[in-house]
């Protein structure tokens, strides 16, 4: 194979050159997967000019292209590059500290720790994310960064610091709301300092929330809400545009007993994402209604599945490890030794929270068969979350909760790309569109867990080993 001759950029530390795009090159003998129409068209060529998709066709390739380079990808799969709706990629360790003479923390991200995650995305076929939550000005300039091809990553749409009243100030990750600066001010700040989205965050009052929502849409940005106390439902008439985690544990979704139970154990930390599902009937009526109208109003939820399932599994330690390698040393010294989200748990906090997994499954199942787009988030760079190969495994969650293999390439690719309103250039391969491609050494259809078989990737033209990759990450 002729890959390797197309990785002809020098990646340099934190503003990594773009590699010069080929003029043409034509990828022989591949099966193109399609995952919006469900069908393989095996024996095809894709040819890429400059970034975008020339032409794709099945067999013998047209004699106009004979000039053109060739790379025959014979037995490999071709899909498009994948999203991760959910991608923390600027955040690096939270260290307790004083912030403005109080007790806090401060978010101790650099540029290194972005440049290793953003090589490690594209590495794992990753060509595009949506990053919901970091420091403003951080989150901005990487994606202008790699637009302008200063950085080799992920193109990216970004919020900026998730907007809350959080317990203690933590700078560089939270932007706060106080008296003197009320959440329209904030979400107007920030869309002065050029976010995509503005997070509203679960310690925001309703009247809050809904203020916060009605500022954004003034003007002109989309909202991304993780929500606790206020119940989804709450939200989605409030005209919330896309909900995070397949947790929604506002107590108004539980019934009588059950919410009763919940609130006299509820505590800080995170009991309350095996303790809600402890005490929620998922044939309530209350929950019934939630969904309708969350596909109803169309709001996408990414679940972040692979979180919940490295905390509820916290006490497998080969199961929680497996992916350190692929996660910044920095991080990974955090996870290990001050932060994670089953702090504390016991071995009957570890029993309560593998026991109620199913139901976690149940109701992401029960979210996609109602018609709740859904999308492939992993939020990434929270505690076991490694950056790239955790969207595979975000995949495969969803394919274990009962949802067939093409709905969730579907999620990862045409459904994210409707999200983040970019469809009309990325999220499929069609002449025309941006060449993002995702090249596999085995079919994901037929086994999602291929989708770590990855043997090139091409974002925006430009193509890319993996283990190149990798390794320009560790330096």
């Amino acid at each position: 194979m002729r890959l390797r001759s197309l990785l002809i950029a020098a990646l340099m530390l934190g503003t990594a050159s773009s590699p010069a795009h080929a003029e043409e090159r034509v990828y022989t003998g591949v099966t193109v997967l399609d995952p919006l129409t469900k069908r393989r068209f095996p024996d095809s060529y894709i040819v890429v000019r400059g970034d975008s998709i020339a032409a794709i066709g099945r067999g013998r390739v047209p004699r106009r292209y004979a000039r053109s380079e060739r790379l025959d990808m014979a037995g490999r799969f071709a899909m498009p590059g994948l999203f991760d709706t959910h991608s923390h990629v600027t955040v690096g360790p939270l260290v307790m500290s004083r912030v403005d003479g109080k007790p806090g923390a401060v978010m101790q991200g650099d540029e290194r720790m972005t440049r290793h995650d953003a090589l490690m995305l594209l590495a794992y076929g990753v060509t595009t994310i949506r990053d919901p939550g970091g420091d403003t000005a951080r989150m901005v300039a990487y994606r202008d960064a790699v637009a302008a091809g200063r950085l080799i990553g992920p193109e990216a749409k970004v919020a900026g610091g998730v907007i809350d009243h959080p317990p203690f100030p933590a700078k560089g990750l939270v932007d706060s709301v106080t008296e003197a600066r009320p959440v329209a001010t904030v979400v107007r700040q920030q869309v002065a300092a050029g976010v995509d989205y503005v997070k509203l965050y679960e310690g925001l009052s309703a009247d809050e929330l809904k203020a916060g929502i009605d500022a954004a849409h003034a003007a002109g940005v989309t909202t991304i809400a993780h929500l606790s106390d206020v119940s989804w439902a709450t939200a989605a008439a409030m005209g919330i545009d896309s909900l995070v985690h397949a947790m929604p544990l506002s107590p108004d979704l539980l019934s009588g007993e059950h919410k009763a139970a919940y609130l006299r154990t509820k505590r800080p930390g995170g009991w309350d994402f095996y303790r809600w599902y402890e005490e929620v009937d998922l044939d309530d009526p209350k929950i019934g209604n939630m969904i309708a109208t969350l596909a109803r109003r169309r709001i996408p939820v990414d679940a972040t599945l692979i979180v919940f399932r490295q905390a509820f599994w916290g006490d497998d330690r080969a199961l929680r490890d497996a992916d350190l390698a692929y996660a910044n040393p920095s991080l990974v010294r955090d996870w290990t030794t001050s932060f994670s989200f089953d702090k504390g748990w016991s071995a009957d906090d570890y029993r309560r929270a593998k026991a109620v997994w199913p139901k976690v499954l149940r109701f992401v199942k029960m979210l996609h068969e109602a018609g709740v787009p859904l999308t492939i988030g992993t939020d990434m760079n929270n505690p076991f979350v490694a950056p790239g190969v955790s969207v595979a495994r975000e995949a495969a969650l969803h394919v274990d909760a009962g949802i067939p293999a093409w709905d969730v390439l579907q999620m990862a690719t045409v459904n994210a790309a409707r999200l983040l309103k970019v469809d009309d250039r990325t999220g499929r391969l069609r002449p025309g569109m941006e060449a993002d491609i995702l090249f596999l050494a085995a079919d994901p259809s037929i086994d999602i867990h291929a989708l770590t078989s990855v043997v090139g990737v091409v974002e925006n033209g430009r193509s890319h080993l993996p283990a190149d990759l990798a390794l320009e990450a560790r330096r």
